[in-house]
């Protein structure tokens, strides 16, 4: 798993007299700009003049807020005047993960049968019936195997496999109410011809997801240039790769599967 993401918080806290000795105030957020006005009519009841005002904290300062989520990096960049203030962040996360999954199912049958084995969970959801009613439901997400061997006079083996891997999917909404689970399931039939304590490899599932999302501020987050401090980007690449190994083993007395 790979995932990028870029943030910047950006914000100008202004301040200016009039004409008429009153104040003009522009900033990130109304309760920023309310504790200017605040600050300010108070100055204005003691001493008869507006000014010096409180500045607001910095969360209501930023006219763009669009950060990363949990950065692990972020600059900050305070520009300061006697009427402005100027507040830019910049925020970045670069995560990349990688890991290995093993299902090791062993299955022992007699020549020309058929065996399976299933290892995985019943997943609970609830569903309402016509009547107002609520039961609760399970749907299975295995991993399965089935395969028949059969033994050739030159101990070789021929398996007719079948394996599925179910995993859980999306959450679907039930016409009764409610929402039911779905199940990806991958799965591989065939047949193979194996030499004693061979291994081969049956089939590979190989999945790739890219997703990219940018949150921006309208208009501004297009500027060319000048639009990276007006918006926030997130790209995430996923892989994914399911293979299939299986071994089979002629059983002799006191031979062991392991």
């Amino acid at each position: 798993d790979y995932n990028r993401e870029l943030g910047v918080r950006f914000g100008s806290t202004i301040v200016k007299e009039n004409s008429s000795d009153g104040l003009v105030s522009l900033t990130g957020t109304g309760t920023g700009s309310d504790v200017i006005v605040e600050s300010g009519l108070s100055n204005l009841n003691s001493t008869g003049q507006p000014f010096p005002v409180s500045v607001p904290p910095i969360n209501q300062r930023y006219n763009v807020n669009v950060p990363v989520a949990t950065p692990v990096g972020a600059v900050a960049l305070a520009i300061l005047d006697s009427d402005y203030l100027v507040d830019l962040e910049l925020s970045a996360l670069e995560a990349e993960g990688q890991g290995d999954i093993i299902s090791a199912p062993r299955i022992v049958t007699a020549n020309q049968r058929e065996a399976t084995i299933e290892q995985g969970v019943e997943i609970p959801y609830q569903e309402s019936s016509s009547s107002g009613a609520t039961t609760t439901q399970f749907r299975p997400a295995v991993l399965s195997l089935t395969v028949t061997p059969q033994i050739t006079p030159d101990d070789r083996i021929i398996m007719d496999l079948l394996v599925t891997k179910d995993s859980v999917g999306e959450l679907v909404a039930s016409a009764t109410g409610g929402f039911v689970p779905s199940i990806d399931t991958r799965s591989v039939a065939t047949q193979v011809l194996v030499n004693d304590g061979e291994t081969v490899v049956l089939g590979g599932i190989y999945e790739t997801e890219t997703r990219e999302t940018v949150n921006k501020v309208p208009f501004l987050g297009d500027v060319p240039g000048l639009g990276v401090l007006f918006r926030s980007r997130a790209q995430i690449n996923n892989k994914a790769e399911l293979l299939i190994f299986v071994t089979p083993k002629i059983l002799r007395e006191g031979a062991s599967l392991y």
